[in-house]
């Protein structure tokens, strides 16, 4: 549960009121307000009600968090999460079949292809088709998830601190080369570069988020300490 100060933050960024507004509408200073937010100091019940008529909220939402913000915010994550996972689980079963194809469906350069071999053959060309057609969906998935999460990303962006968003970037990134490079380095056949061709695709959407989300964090975070 989000704690107090988190939620007065929250609270009045949905309104889009900077803290000397809201400072005037309660009769404290612009201080003050900083202090309840930063949770160095912890407003009183009277307070608490007064806040919560100047964002229009309940003094539920004041205690225990809820608002629409926030809302977007666990929608947020939760977008994220499931694109990440679809991603990583397109790069992952891509790898797995390429290394299966090199160790089970192995076949010499300038084999000819005969009545006795076809059907292994055509295996191992449906196993590739395979592999490349599920790392074309979830990167087509995830690259389109990233676009459209784009608007999202910008009204959430001053929520999250920007060393967690660096964090989150930093692990997507490696987690992605971790579900192929393992792969790689076993199969003796395929070079590096044919594993790593899905994460090519899915990095600059994923760049993409990251920077509008990071830049309109900090830009947000800049206004709202300015006012």
């Amino acid at each position: 549960m989000p704690a107090i100060n988190e939620n007065l933050k929250l609270l009045r960024k949905a309104k889009g009121m900077t803290q000397e507004e809201v400072a005037e509408l309660i009769s404290v200073t612009r201080q003050t307000v900083s202090s309840y937010e930063s949770g160095r100091t912890q407003p009183d019940l009277e307070t608490l009600k007064r806040l919560a008529e100047a964002y229009q909220a309940d003094l539920n939402d004041v205690l225990y968090g809820g608002n629409r913000l926030q809302r977007r915010l666990r929608r947020f994550k939760i977008a994220a999460i499931i694109l990440i996972t679809i991603v990583l689980l397109g790069i992952l079963t891509r790898s797995l079949l390429f290394l299966i194809i090199n160790t089970y469906y192995k076949v010499a350069d300038r084999t000819p292809v005969t009545a006795d071999n076809r059907a292994f053959i055509d295996m191992r060309f449906a196993l590739r088709n395979i592999a490349d057609a599920v790392a074309r969906t979830s990167t087509s998935i995830f690259g389109i998830g990233c676009i459209a999460m784009l608007y999202p990303a910008i009204t959430v962006a001053d929520t999250m601190k920007s060393w967690k968003a660096v964090v989150i970037f930093s692990l997507s990134i490696i987690t992605m080369f971790a579900c192929a490079i393992p792969f790689a380095v076993i199969d003796k056949v395929y070079p590096t570069i044919e594993y790593l061709l899905p994460i090519w695709s899915a990095l600059p959407p994923l760049l993409l988020l990251f920077a509008v989300a990071l830049l309109a964090g900090v830009l947000k975070r800049r206004h709202s300490r300015q006012g």
